[in-house]
């Protein structure tokens, strides 16, 4: 037996996460971000159940909340952990080019994303909200089911339209 037990192993992991770093980055950051928007929704379900009685508003109300505050965040995650990418090393300055290919498409992938996310996710609560389940239990549901969707929808995207691949300026 040479080497260590279990190098084998670690070296596939250390490959498929090598071959993936980008795409792996892009769920942790999609999770990090979801779950805050998750947990925003929450927050104004159960609040605006409080105040209100129409189940129209109280669906539109948490799925704006938490689409506001997961894509706030998911910018910033997105831009900490690649900057290295569309940045200049020697000088610091950004790659405009790199820049506007990487926007492009994670604006596309994201657009994709966001209408399954959150067209799914306000008509099943607004349809659980209907058939009399608690708000937060309808918001809990409905962010499962449409997070499902919708993540592997974005994976399927950017593994088509190559996100992280860029095509070089020769001049």
């Amino acid at each position: 037996m040479k080497g260590e037990p279990g190098s084998r192993i670690k070296n596939y992991f250390t490959k498929f996460y090598m071959k993936y770093a980008n795409t792996i980055s892009l769920n942790k950051n999609l999770l990090l971000s979801g779950s805050a928007g998750f947990i925003a929704s929450l927050i104004v379900a159960y609040v605006s159940t409080k105040y209100s009685n129409d189940d129209f508003v109280t669906s539109a109300l948490t799925v704006i909340a938490g689409f506001i505050s997961s894509k706030v965040i998911f910018v910033i995650l997105f831009h900490l952990d690649n900057k290295k990418i569309y940045t200049i090393k020697l000088t610091g300055k950004l790659n405009f080019d790199i820049l506007k290919q990487i926007v492009t498409k994670m604006i596309f992938a994201d657009s994709v994303f966001d209408i399954i996310n959150n067209v799914s996710r306000f008509f099943i609560l607004l349809e659980l909200l209907r058939i009399e389940y608690h708000p937060v239990q309808a918001a809990i549901i409905a962010s499962i089911i449409a997070s499902c969707f919708s993540y592997l929808a974005i994976n399927l995207i950017v593994r088509r339209i190559h996100v992280f691949r860029f095509r070089k300026k020769l001049f």
